[in-house]
């Protein structure tokens, strides 16, 4: 018996040693588009990359704390990227004010900027930072346009201080105007609180821009939200599976051990069949599990009411240990769920073609240095691109701010998949 142990953990060893491997090789697949050892930012041609106590020049939101750093407009170590969406020759990136010190929270940085570590741009231009408060996760729907939720909320530790009521955002990206702001009401929130709503997925194809739905998540209330622009109405759904898992609270990122307890944190939609009807998969973020439901589920308010709707939320199966992760995406030419794996600092893959089982589920691309806590992932077109902050060393360390700590990357989906159990 004492012989079958040792050999099995001698296995257990020695595939966890070849996954790291393939894992490991396989990030060289991926392409670095830019890197930043801290954040500066640059409004119109003023320039913040140090400190500044006071704004330079526009008029913005004003953070005082008589406790520390009072008046100041930008600490530059407090500016934390975490969300970002990618359309035409832009690259949207999102400071939310989770610490005083931050000017802008939606900004975006030119794809063909010669630096490699441009300056974040406000958006739509500077003058504008005062219409935004809190941004976490945008995304650009089928018909060019921006969708994102607003908090309203400056997220200091132990003293949450709440700005605005919350609103979903919509922007026209061919105008840069403002499409939609739809305060989100307190009836589709729990004990009014904000700050899990860290997330926007946007059901629509291009041929109903008008009849949209958009998914949002609240990771702090176990809840889904959904929005329909055509109605500018809004419910929400609760459910068991949108919970964490107490048995998945533990692991390490960058050497801190987590013990977090964020629920649902992502909603990745398959292609629609010809019904139009989509497959929504789901996750909480304190979880190896991935469950799903019918888009026509969320879509019908009439389902929140529905006795029976509890079943109509279904297991798809097991990812397997140490597969927690945060955002996902569904790639449509292989039918292939991208995770961002933050407990592997690693890409991980499912094909959607075969069912979800612990062995099939892998790390295809990783790098326990420059993929630690991919905070954003997005699959446009044929490459997934990721947004990687390494934010547990924010929480409990400190940042080497003389290296480099947050990255953005691409690679192709077929060249990271090739060869593995994702190629089907």
């Amino acid at each position: 018996m004492h012989l079958k142990i040792v050999l099995l953990l001698y296995f257990l060893k020695i595939c966890s040693a070849q996954v790291y491997i393939i894992g490991n090789n396989r990030f060289n697949k991926m392409k670095e588009v830019f890197a930043w050892k801290q954040i500066g930012y640059n409004f119109d041609g003023i320039q913040y990359i140090k400190d500044e106590p006071v704004k330079k020049d526009f008029t913005s939101i004003y953070f005082r704390d008589s406790r520390e750093e009072k008046d100041s407009y930008f600490t530059q170590y407090n500016n934390i990227p975490i969300g970002f969406e990618v359309y035409e020759k832009k690259l949207f990136i999102t400071v939310p004010r989770r610490r005083y010190g931050i000017p802008s929270t939606l900004n975006y940085v030119d794809l063909d900027s010669k630096e490699s570590s441009p300056l974040l741009k406000p958006y739509p231009n500077s003058a504008s930072v005062d219409k935004f408060f809190s941004v976490y996760r945008p995304r650009v729907d089928a018909c060019g346009r921006l969708w994102m939720v607003d908090t309203g909320l400056l997220e200091i530790p132990g003293d949450f201080q709440s700005n605005k009521q919350p609103e979903i955002i919509i922007i026209d990206l061919k105008t840069d105007e403002e499409i939609l702001r739809y305060i989100i009401p307190d009836k589709v929130l729990l004990n009014g609180t904000t700050s899990g709503l860290t997330s926007i997925t946007v059901d629509v194809t291009s041929s109903t821009c008008n009849d949209a739905f958009a998914y949002i998540n609240d990771l702090a209330q176990n809840g889904l939200i959904v929005f329909s622009l055509k109605k500018k109405d809004s419910w929400r759904f609760e459910h068991p599976t949108f919970k964490y898992d107490v048995g998945a609270t533990n692991f390490s990122v960058a050497g801190h051990n987590l013990n977090w307890k964020d629920g649902l944190f992502s909603i990745a939609l398959s292609d629609p069949d010809s019904k139009g009807i989509r497959k929504a998969y789901y996750h909480p973020l304190m979880s190896t599990q991935e469950f799903s439901v019918s888009n026509e589920v969320l879509k019908n308010p009439d389902s929140v009411l529905d006795s029976k709707i509890a079943e109509s939320f279904k297991l798809e199966g097991v990812r397997g240990a140490f597969s927690q992760s945060g955002s996902h995406d569904f790639h449509s030419g292989t039918k292939t769920l991208l995770f961002a794996n933050v407990a592997q600092d690693s890409i991980m893959c499912w094909n959607t073609k075969v069912s979800l089982m612990s062995k099939i589920s892998v790390p295809v691309a990783q790098s326990h240095t420059k993929l630690v806590y991919i905070s954003d992932l997005k699959v446009k077109g044929d490459e997934v691109w990721v947004l990687v902050n390494q934010i547990p060393t924010f929480i409990y360390s400190k940042y080497d701010t003389s290296k480099n700590n947050f990255f953005v990357h691409k690679g192709r989906v077929q060249d990271i998949i090739k060869t593995t159990l994702c190629d089907v």
